[in-house]
């Protein structure tokens, strides 16, 4: 009943290898440093779970059936091995224990050939290997090519240099080695190779935009469009305005000339720039509860195209990763995030995979758990997801992240490192994992590279990225950093090399994950999780103790020095020793030629005016609901999610982007900041430039369709191309694109302040799209927001289109339609609003699932599919018609339908079941990104009367203990609402650094003494490992220490509050449902695995079914509330027995109902499978509570797009139970 991932295989084999089979997976681990008595008291404790699985020891029975074993490859992070590490030296008060984590895969009955077939399927050799049952522990990464000088490097002829790139697989050009050549004979010495390495990567196209920089000598635009001239022309005459006339034209310069532009015209003033370019960064004044603030907004987009195309869990999660530190290393906190990738077609079959290739199923499914765990361990919402589908991205994956944060302007100090100022490394350790990432990413992709790459993808570790998120919080700490850089691209090399112009950088001083690393692997290494900082000396001790405070290791690494060179160190050796001004050279010039073709017509194809004819479309992935997708992002952590990204009752209606509370430190604030994209592959495709045109037309659309203002919003550009080579034709369609962007820039007076590009994208003959992203960002009032949910009743549905002009949008008729759009939102007349992206009818069928609102049209004609993403529908009160009609006298604006009462699309001759569109709009991705749901029965109604006794004391200002372990991101959300109650709050950070943990356990104790409510906030503590949630908070309340400690606040008539993961803790330590520590055992009650087997993150209907708690003394039995989740292992399975006796106590306090109120089996509802659709669960006493639902993510503002009703007294009434005067016994 519990092996979901052995079911889930067995699906997967049989959809992609046609193989009906019966598997079994078996967690193998190997571990030194535990006597048998450790063993066994580890076992029910870190290794398994007595309720759920059967543990096998020597001899293995499965050994006789057929099997295999894969380990991952020496130096990968194995967040598995970490976690038991970490579990048994908290429970045995000891280090020195080794943990090699191994999966074995069992399969009945198959033959040698076909176990082979498994293997190979399963198997990707860019993390993984076979393995055996048992190996050495002894270290097997060996040093690998030390810093040897290349004796007759600097004499070798052509032909030689041409051999040694091939030699080496240096990225660089031949003229790039040439100008390195001509560089140490000058200085009358050979280099070594690491010498050669680090240039490689300091100079490659993703560190350095080597192709965006390239010298573009010649521009043909004789064959171009005269709207594609024009621009040209525009361009030179921007050149002329900022005296460019003499700087050589490139990619880069044509990326960045109009923002600058817009700012010598004074049009934006609100850019915060500085010598740190760590990403986007604008002024903005907020509104706070202590009066209006200034905030910095830095927002940052990046691929990660080549690492997720060869291997997609590491390499998504570590876009993300990349992406979060560069705003965090400008000092902002990062709190939304959005994710735009392109795929091929995910249900191609296994035979239509390119040799050298993933299956693109399994890329986008492996990129999404990847991505998504990331994102969800580190506490970062996600606030919209897309995928795009064109068969050009099976030459190599898309894999963008985007992401948002703010601070207080006051709160960010930046000084100018002077000489004996030091570098501190402070994060994750450094392994071989990532070496060459950055070269890597700017090669275009061979069918060996699956085979040769392993090395170049990193594995990211996101508790560790969380401490970091935290710790760049503080200010306390953010004062003392003069300048920081994170550990992207080019590793200690680029991330130190960057901070200063001259360094002297140890090699040996930088923390690393295992010995036998060789002074080139620790330059190189792009592991993941580490910041540089830059420190006067007199701050380091107080900026090492605030590290240690959080739990992570700093070190000084380095020191800023007035040698005009950066060197490396290995002890006494010098490693490197490169002149700055040499290096700042960025390699040789590149040059070339640029003709511009011109663009082409869609072919003609015949218009869909029907309602049956669009309903048979839209059964394709262009159309396809992307829910199934969504559901495995966390959405509303932070509690500042204003839009969900589906929303309406069902949660159906896709947003058009994403907005949330911009989060500042201690204050309550009361804007948002909105962000959208734009981009369409076919667009781009046919005529770059009006595709990129169209883009940034798009990203302002949703913008305004979700409430916010034209004026204000900034623009990062994304642009990914194939392998440009030397075809000038290949040249001009990244040069036609960004003019067509620069057009947009200037007619809307909206600058592109930031951007990343990524030119590699081609496997042998297969190239990427001309594709060029714009995301879009603005701030607004929170409470001027719109949604794209139809609401239904007496409205109107209205059309308000764009024209173009020269196939261009009309810039001025845009902007008279967004100063419409602006003047109705602030009337109130605006009900929802969408671009019509995708066309009349998938776009009405979008906003019409939500609510299940019918639509009568009033059809002319119209291609209902008709691409149009400058145009837009709007939902208006039908008695407002009128005015609208009239105020839009000069627009292109008609009325299109009407909303009606049934769920029914309608037109004089045709009407269609709003349910068949949901049915159509499902299936494409059904097989890939299922959206749960399944049939259950509808249980028996129950309740209680039951309620806890009164506490034996009062308080008035009632103290609350939140401990942050290894992976806790709720944190925050539960001080912020606890404050808010006036309770008086401590974040207590469990610490491990330095052999501190159990002074750190020791101190906690101290802390719950004088505590009155215990509260474990959710998250992934030690990541959700080994195999299972809430395992090292569990052993953590065993401590002996904690657990008298525990039972003394249980004495004192303290509470315990458990949310999602601490709900899981508290039931496997026995607090819940038992109220006492216990040992572990099979008739226990446990949190496991979803029956969907993946992470669900949505919103539940929950009913209060027992008030025998004190958290629930402001709600009344039958109250039926509305309550985010976002978690994997929610189902919480207890025997007919366990549960009779809970529900004779009164101890089931809330379950999972459906629309009517009723407990209930059936998903979504029930979302995770949980037994009597339990949610929450007290102790006998009352005094301790657990659930799944996020109550703390419950305020006034949110959601606006989900007519939700909230229990917002949550936490006001577990505090009052300290306080009430009138409570009597019960």
């Amino acid at each position: 009943e519990f092996q979901q991932e052995a079911k889930k295989l067995d699906q997967e084999l049989k959809d992609m290898l046609g193989l009906t089979l019966s598997s079994r997976m078996v967690h193998l681990y190997q571990v030194e440093g535990l006597s048998e008595e450790e063993m066994a008291q580890l076992t029910p404790l870190v290794f398994s779970d007595p309720s759920l699985d059967v543990v096998h020891e020597k001899p293995f029975s499965f050994l006789a059936q057929p099997h295999f074993i894969l380990e991952l490859l020496p130096g990968q992070f194995d967040q598995r091995a970490e976690a038991v590490k970490e579990c048994a030296e908290l429970i045995l008060n000891r280090r020195n224990i080794a943990v090699r984590y191994k999966t074995v895969y069992v399969f009945d009955g198959v033959d040698t050939k076909t176990l082979d077939k498994l293997c190979t399927y399963l198997l990707n050799p860019v993390e993984k290997r076979r393995g055996e049952m048992e190996s050495s522990f002894e270290p097997s990464v060996e040093w690998t090519q030390e810093e040897t000088v290349l004796q007759g490097f600097v004499e070798a002829s052509q032909s030689a240099l041409e051999n040694f790139l091939k030699e080496y697989h240096l990225a660089m050009s031949l003229s790039d080695l040439t100008m390195i050549q001509g560089c140490f004979k000058e200085e009358g010495r050979e280099p070594n190779l690491t010498e050669v390495k680090v240039l490689d990567t300091y100079w490659s196209d993703h560190c350095r935009h080597t192709t965006f920089m390239t010298t573009l000598e010649e521009v043909d635009l004789e064959e171009a469009d005269p709207s594609v001239q024009k621009a040209y022309g525009l361009y030179e005459a921007l050149r002329h305005e900022l005296g460019w006339e003499n700087k050589p034209r490139t990619l880069m310069d044509l990326a960045t000339i109009g923002a600058k532009v817009l700012k010598k015209r004074s049009v934006i003033t609100d850019l915060d720039e500085s010598d740190e370019i760590n990403a986007c960064s604008i002024q903005r004044t907020l509104r706070t509860q202590e009066g209006p603030k200034e905030a910095l907004i830095m927002f940052k987009n990046e691929t990660h195209n080549h690492p997720t195309e060869i291997e997609p869990f590491g390499g998504a999660a570590t876009c993300l990763g990349g992406a979060i530190r560069d705003p965090l290393s400008g000092r902002t906190y990062v709190y939304q995030g959005m994710r735009i990738t392109g795929a091929g077609n995910p249900n191609a079959s296994l035979a239509d995979t390119r040799p050298g290739k993933l299956p693109q199923k399994t890329i986008t499914q492996m990129a999404t758990k990847g991505f998504s765990s990331y994102g969800n361990q580190i506490g970062l919402t996600t606030g919209f997801v897309e995928e795009i589908y064109h068969p050009g991205y099976e030459a190599k994956r898309m894999e963008t992240g985007a992401v948002i944060g703010a601070n207080l302007k006051d709160h960010v100090h930046r000084g100018k490192p002077m000489e004996g100022d030091l570098i501190v490394l402070i994060g994750g350790r450094t392994g071989r994992d990532g070496i060459g990432g950055a070269t890597g990413s700017s090669k275009e992709q061979t069918s060996s590279s699956v085979r040769l790459s392993g090395s170049e993808v990193q594995k990211g570790n996101a508790v560790e990225e969380r401490k970091l998120q935290r710790f760049f919080r503080q200010e306390r700490a953010t004062a003392l950093i003069k300048k920081a850089n994170d550990f992207g691209a080019g590793g200690v090399s680029v991330a130190i090399g960057e901070l200063a112009d001259s360094l002297d950088i140890h090699l040996d001083q930088v923390p690393k994950k295992y010995q036998g690393l060789s002074p080139m692997d620790i330059a190189l290494s792009e592991s993941q999780e580490r910041m540089a900082v830059v420190l006067s000396p007199n701050s380091l001790g107080d900026f090492l103790s605030l590290a240690k405070e959080e739990n992570l290791e700093a070190t000084v690494v380095a020191t800023v020095t007035s040698t005009g060179a950066l060197r490396m160190y290995y002890g006494e050796r010098l490693v490197v020793d490169l002149k700055r001004a040499f290096l700042n050279l960025n390699g040789a010039t590149a040059r070339a030629s640029v003709k511009v073709a011109p663009g082409k017509q869609k072919e003609h194809a015949s218009p869909v005016t029907t309602l049956q004819e669009g309903l048979q479309a839209m059964d394709n992935l262009a159309y396809a609901s992307q829910k199934g997708l969504l559901e495995n992002f966390d959405t509303t952590i932070g509690s500042g999610t204003l839009l969900l990204p589906y929303g309406g009752k069902n949660q159906e209606t896709k947003s058009p982007g994403m907005a949330a509370l911009i989060p500042l430190k201690d204050l309550t604030t009361y804007d948002a900041s909105l962000m959208a994209y734009g981009f369409d592959p076919e667009k781009m495709e046919r005529d770059p430039f009006v595709g990129a045109h169209d883009a940034v037309v798009e990203s302002l659309a949703k913008i305004l369709a979700m409430g916010g203002d034209l004026q204000g919003i900034r623009l990062s550009f994304q642009e990914y191309f194939r392998k440009l080579g030397e075809d000038p034709f290949q040249w001009g369609k990244p040069f036609s694109a960004l003019l067509g962007a620069l057009q947009a820039q200037m007619d809307f007076q909206v600058p592109a302040i930031g951007g990343k590009d990524s030119m590699s994208g081609s496997f042998e003959d297969l190239h990427v799209p001309n594709t060029l992203i714009s995301f879009a960002v603005n701030t607004e009032h929170m409470e001027k927001l719109l949604t794209n949910d139809l609401k239904g009743g007496v409205t109107t549905i209205m059309k308000l289109t764009t024209p173009r002009i020269d196939n261009l949008y009309d810039q001025e008729a845009f902007k008279r339609n967004a100063a419409f759009l602006m003047a109705q939102r602030d009337k109130g007349h605006l009900l929802s609003v969408d671009t019509l992206k995708k066309g009349i009818l998938p776009t009405l069928v979008n906003m019409a699932l939500g609510n299940d609102v019918g639509v009568h049209l009033l059809l002319h004609g119209e291609n209902l599919l008709g691409y149009d993403p400058g145009s837009f529908l709007l939902e208006v009160p039908t008695e407002k018609v009128p005015e609208l009609l009239l105020e839009g006298a000069e627009l292109s604006l008609r009325v299109l339908g009407k909303t009606r009462e049934r769920a029914f699309f309608s037109t004089e001759q045709e009407e269609i079941a709003l349910a068949q569109f949901l049915r159509k709009v499902k299936a494409p991705l059904q097989s890939v990104f299922p959206s749960f749901e399944a049939q259950g029965a509808v249980l028996e109604d129950f309740t209680s009367t039951i309620t806890p006794k009164a506490p034996k004391r009062l308080v008035d200002k009632p103290k609350v203990l939140i401990p942050v372990f290894v992976g806790t991101n709720c944190e925050m959300d539960l001080e912020r609402v606890f404050r808010k109650e006036g309770a008086e709050v401590t974040t207590f950070v469990l610490t491990s650094v330095e052999e501190t943990l159990q002074e750190s356990i020791k101190d906690f104790c101290a802390r719950l003494r004088e505590s009155d409510l215990l509260m474990l906030a959710g998250g992934f503590s030690a990541q959700d490992e080994p195999e299972g949630s809430g395992k090292y908070i569990a052993n953590f309340l065993r401590n002996p220490q904690v657990k008298e400690a525990v039972e003394d606040l249980l004495r004192r008539d303290g509470l315990i509050l458990g949310i999602c993961n601490g709900f899981q803790g508290l039931i496997k330590s026995g607090l819940l449902p038992y109220g006492e520590i216990l040992p572990p055992k099979d008739t226990m009650p446990v949190l496991t695995y979803n029956t969907s087997a993946k992470h669900m993150s949505r919103m539940v209907q929950t009913k209060v079914i027992s008030r025998n708690t004190p958290w629930m003394s402001k709600a009344s039995l039958g109250d039926v509330h509305h309550v985010p989740i976002s978690h994997g292992e929610g189902r919480l399975v207890v025997s007919e027995f366990l549960f009779q006796e809970l529900k004779k106590k009164g101890q089931v306090i809330t379950q999972y109902v459906n629309e009517k109120g009723q407990p209930t089996m059936e998903a979504p509802y029930n979302p995770n499978g949980s037994y009597y659709a339990i949610e929450g669960l007290a102790s006998p006493c009352g005094k301790i509570f657990g659930k799944m639902g996020h109550s703390e993510r419950c305020a006034e503002g949110l959601y606006q797009n989900y007519a939700g009703q909230y229990y917002l007294d949550f936490f006001k009434a577990g505090l009052a139970y300290f306080k009430d005067q009138n409570r009597r016994d019960s």
